[in-house]
């Protein structure tokens, strides 16, 4: 990967190659900004994930040319023939792309997607040095800059007046500079089970399971045949981040659907994880810095979900940081804008979806009242949860009359059932 220039103060440094680092850089250097961006590790790297892009991520992919390249390459997956099992086992799986003639999600191995993203910011003109490990950061006030020190003494310090943290859920930046004090509250595990060993026919699944809400499981299909299988602990349930891999090793062998479509012969590598921030921090701005992404919680409470958040707010980020620059104004007064306009974005969601997770741990019934939906209505229902469950629209569209009512008449229809 390229060697930075030492002596060069660039605009915007960003520390973290994500889909929120790399798209505040495609952006950003699209504007004209100088950029650097920074990974500690070798790339293209592996990142613990799920897998599934929604369609809001796919429209920062195309902005990027990236999206292109993975189908040209036909190294992604488009997700056609999936759906639900709820808590109890009520099972939901059809093709909803005929339903809407498009694809609401494509699996895309991170490790392919993250780096052509850090591509397509170096192709805008983002410089890109891998293998650099941060130690730590300081920002001059005489000189209005931040200077950023490596690990490896070899390597060069660099210098730029804009700092960017999108350095992961545990962002060793935000809390060094005291913005971040509190622990990430989630956690997932991610393997790949490989290609030929399994029996799995479907593209997507979601389990529900009464002990593991309001988490949830899930598998998808990968483009080269491969599955990947994430397992979600969210608070509120029965299990805390240190079951992850109790839970995860006991869907894997005894979940019932699990263990038909993976097959006697599956070849499961060991549990990788992760932790989440979720539902967005409180402050993700100072003086000459912003954090994006994961490092700012970015992430949806009610599915896990953060690749489209990050992206959105690399964009956001980049924009603003951009208006700075013309008005010669990168306080922290201004940079307030950033968090008022992601809040506006995406973050006023995390809230609504912080309520629901509360009642779907303690009414799982809702999970089935929906799974029997489908069932009774087909993919017309499911695509309308879907949308807003992934983001495209918002939370608030759960109250609509004609999701809310039948939503409501099922679990009342099923609870005296079950009576």
């Amino acid at each position: 990967m390229s060697k930075s220039n030492s002596d060069k103060i660039y605009d915007v440094a960003i520390v973290g190659t994500g889909p929120g680092g790399s798209s505040a850089a495609f952006y950003l250097s699209k504007l004209g900004r100088s950029v650097v961006i920074l990974d500690k590790e070798k790339l293209p790297r592996r990142k613990i994930c799920g897998d599934a892009i929604s369609q809001i991520a796919q429209k920062h992919l195309t902005e990027m040319g990236v999206l292109q390249e993975i189908l040209a390459e036909k190294k992604g997956h488009w997700a056609e023939i999936g759906g639900l099992i709820s808590p109890k086992r009520i099972t939901y799986i059809d093709n909803s792309a005929e339903e809407i003639g498009s694809h609401l999600m494509i699996s895309i191995k991170r490790e392919i997607m993250d780096y052509k993203m850090t591509l397509a910011a170096k192709k805008e003109g983002a410089e890109l040095v891998d293998e650099y490990n941060v130690k730590e950061v300081k920002f001059s006030e005489k000189h209005q800059l931040w200077t950023i020190i490596p690990h490896d003494e070899k390597q060069k310090k660099l210098k730029a007046k804009v700092l960017i943290a999108a350095d992961g859920a545990v962002s060793k930046i935000a809390r060094s500079l005291g913005i971040i004090t509190s622990p990430p509250q989630a956690v997932c595990s991610s393997v790949y089970i490989k290609a030929g060993t399994h029996q799995y026919k479907e593209d997507g699944v979601c389990l529900y399971t009464q002990d593991i809400l309001p988490g949830y499981t899930a598998l998808f299909k990968e483009a080269d045949g491969d599955l990947v299988f994430c397992c979600y602990i969210i608070p509120g349930g029965r299990y805390k981040t240190s079951d992850l891999q109790h839970v995860h090793q006991s869907f894997l062998s005894g979940e019932p659907y699990l263990s038909k479509a993976l097959g006697p012969k599956a070849k499961i590598e060991p549990m990788n994880s992760a932790p989440l921030r979720l539902g967005g921090v409180k402050k993700s701005y100072s003086n000459q810095l912003l954090i994006v992404g994961d490092a700012a919680g970015m992430i949806d409470p009610l599915t896990g979900e953060g690749i489209q958040y990050a992206m959105d707010a690399g964009e956001i980020a980049a924009n603003i940081l951009d208006e700075g620059f013309n008005k010669n104004d990168l306080s922290e007064k201004f940079l307030k804008k950033y968090q008022k306009e992601w809040m506006k974005s995406f973050g006023r969601d995390f809230k609504w979806s912080t309520r629901m997770v509360k009642v779907i741990a303690k009414k799982p019934i809702f999970i089935d009242a929906f799974a029997q939906l489908c069932n009774d209505r087909g993919p017309s229902y499911m695509i309308m949860w879907a949308k807003i469950m992934t983001g495209s629209q918002s939370k608030l569209s759960f109250f609509k009359p004609k999701l809310a009512l039948p939503l409501l008449l099922t679990a009342i229809k099923l609870s005296l059932k079950k009576k």
